[in-house]
């Protein structure tokens, strides 16, 4: 009686071993997007079957990508600006720029900013380096920009207010990088509004939070941009504040001379200076 206690026994331990075997061996999944996931699922099914093939293709897609944007990336476009002189004669300006591509950020990018008079003749020709641009993003810089001349019996800051104004943006050769990282919900803002200071400027309040340090940055910049009726870029107006990953920072930016603007909005990216960073180097 015991013997055939024992045999059952064997025989009941032999089976659940096969059968967790067999178990595992149905559950051991093949890489996403591999081979092995194609004839994999072909043993499951035709649904199966197309949904690895979509991904294997959706894989050799992106890496196709990656390497035609490695050897030529696409350049980086302003795809809206608009500026205003200020009483000083400098002028303020914003500016929208868009990386078109999905697997490189542009490290060093420059924007150039030319302000001429009304017969053509260029009254100041600017460059401002920007910290990194990431692919599939959308940035928003405010700068200042021009030249101003001080006469020499009064004292007085003199400067001729351009006519036109344009701007223009490049990324060196070699200034670009493969990355993962996109800016799209990143940050969070938090507008508290825009209230007129005693000094006669406008002061603009509230907090931003980054859910990561994005380039392993602990600092954001905030820009005010200003807008027309039709949604259009008038200029704007930049901070930069300290950042900690999901925790809260707030900003008050000062519009000194801001010109009428029907609406506003608020926008946030991880700033390194590139002043700085050139000095370390």
């Amino acid at each position: 009686m015991k013997m055939k206690q024992v045999g059952w026994a064997v025989l009941g331990g032999l089976l659940a071993v096969g059968l967790t075997a067999c178990a595992t061996a149905q559950n051991t999944q093949a890489p996403e997007g591999s081979e092995e996931a194609v004839v994999q699922a072909q043993d499951e099914g035709p649904a199966a079957e197309q949904a690895a093939v979509d991904e294997q293709a959706d894989a050799e897609a992106t890496e196709a990508t990656a390497e035609q944007e490695a050897a030529s990336p696409a350049p980086l476009e302003i795809v809206d600006s608009g500026w205003f002189a200020s009483d000083n004669g400098m002028i303020d300006f914003a500016v929208e720029v868009q990386n078109p591509n999905h697997t490189v950020e542009a490290t060093d990018a420059v924007i150039e900013v030319v302000g001429k008079d009304g017969d053509g003749n260029v009254l100041f020709d600017e460059t401002i380096e920007t910290p990194g641009v990431l692919p599939d993003s959308t940035y928003y810089y405010s700068y200042v920009a021009g030249s101003t001349t001080v006469e020499p019996t009064t004292g007085e800051t003199q400067a001729a207010a351009p006519a036109t104004v344009d701007f223009t943006i490049t990324t060196p050769d070699g200034a670009w990088k493969a990355t993962d990282q996109k800016l799209a919900d990143v940050y969070t803002v938090q507008d508290n509004g825009a209230t007129d200071t005693q000094f006669g400027a406008k002061e603009f309040t509230g907090t931003v939070t980054a859910s990561e340090n994005l380039d392993g940055t602990t600092q954001s910049r905030v820009d005010v941009v200003l807008l027309d009726g039709d949604g259009h870029i008038e200029g704007g107006y930049f901070k930069i504040v300290d950042t900690t990953a999901g925790q809260p920072a707030d900003y008050d930016i000062y519009a000194v001379g801001a010109p009428q603007y029907a609406s506003y909005a608020v926008y946030a990216s991880p700033w390194s200076d590139p002043d700085a960073e050139a000095d370390a180097a």
